[in-house]
C-alpha cells in the first residue's frame, strides 16, 4: 500500500513539474511571437530589404542588442518589466534594427560604430523614431522606455569612456527631432497623463525650453527672410 501511495505521489509531481513546464513554454512562445511579429512589421512597413531575426532570450539582463556578425536582434527577459506596451516594444526593436542596418553596410562601418559608439546610439535614436512612425507605432514611447532604463553615469564612474549618451542627453534629442520632425505626436499627447512621461517633463524643463525657442528663432528667421524676398518683388 505505501509503495502504491508512493508511486501516485509521484506520478502526480511528475505530471504536475510537466505542466508547469508546458505553461512556461506556452508564455515563453507568446514572448518570442510578440518579439518577431513587431520587429517584422517595422522592416516590411519600412521597406527595409536588410535580412535580420528576432529573438526573446530567457535570461535575466534588463538589454536588448543587436549582433554584428549574425544580424540577430535579441531582447532579453530582464528588461520586460520596464515594457508596458507594444509602442514601447517597438521602440527597444527599432533602435537595434537602426543599428541592424548599420551592420549591414560592411566591416568598415562596423570599425566605426565601435570607435564612435556613442555618435551611432544618437543615430539609432533618432532612426528609430522614423521607423517607429512609419510602422504606426507612437514615437513618444521611445522617451518613455528611455526614461526608465537608461542611467546618468559620470566619468568617474566609467573611466572616461561610454558607449551611450547620458540617459538625459538621449531624451532632449529624441524629444527634439520628435519636436522638428513629428510635431502632432506632442501636441495631441496619448501619453500626457503617462507617469513616466509625467516625470521627463519634470526633468526636462531647461532643455524644452531651449528646444522651443530655437526652434522659434528658426521659424522667426525663416518667416523675415520670406517676407523680404516678397517685398522686393514687383
Amino acid at each position: 500500500m505505501k509503495k502504491l501511495i508512493v508511486c501516485l505521489i509521484s506520478l502526480m509531481l511528475t505530471a504536475s513539474a510537466c505542466f508547469a513546464d508546458e505553461l512556461r513554454l506556452d508564455k515563453e512562445a507568446q514572448f518570442q511571437k510578440k518579439v518577431m511579429e513587431t520587429g517584422f512589421r517595422i522592416l516590411n512597413s519600412n521597406q527595409i530589404d536588410k535580412r535580420m531575426t528576432f529573438y526573446y532570450v530567457n535570461t535575466k539582463d534588463v538589454n536588448a542588442a543587436a549582433y554584428s556578425s549574425s544580424k540577430r536582434i535579441c531582447v532579453y527577459k530582464g528588461l520586460l518589466p520596464f515594457i508596458d506596451n507594444d509602442d514601447e516594444l517597438a521602440a527597444i526593436l527599432s533602435h537595434e534594427i537602426a543599428h541592424g542596418i548599420d551592420f549591414h553596410e560592411g566591416y568598415l562601418r562596423r570599425l566605426a560604430m565601435s570607435f564612435r559608439s556613442s555618435k551611432y546610439e544618437k543615430k539609432a535614436d533618432k532612426r528609430a523614431v522614423d521607423l517607429m512612425v512609419n510602422a504606426g507605432y507612437n514615437p513618444v514611447a521611445i522617451i518613455i522606455i528611455l526614461n526608465k532604463i537608461t542611467g546618468e553615469p559620470n566619468f568617474s564612474d566609467d573611466f572616461g569612456v561610454r558607449s551611450h549618451p547620458v540617459g538625459s542627453e538621449r531624451l532632449a534629442y529624441v524629444y527634439e527631432y520628435i519636436y522638428a520632425k513629428y510635431p502632432a505626436y506632442l501636441a495631441d499627447n496619448e501619453y500626457k497623463n503617462n507617469l513616466y512621461y509625467q516625470n521627463f517633463l519634470l526633468v526636462s524643463k531647461k532643455e524644452r525650453n531651449l528646444i522651443r525657442q530655437k526652434y522659434q528663432e528658426k521659424y522667426i528667421n525663416v518667416s523675415n527672410k520670406t517676407d523680404k524676398q516678397t517685398s522686393g518683388k514687383k
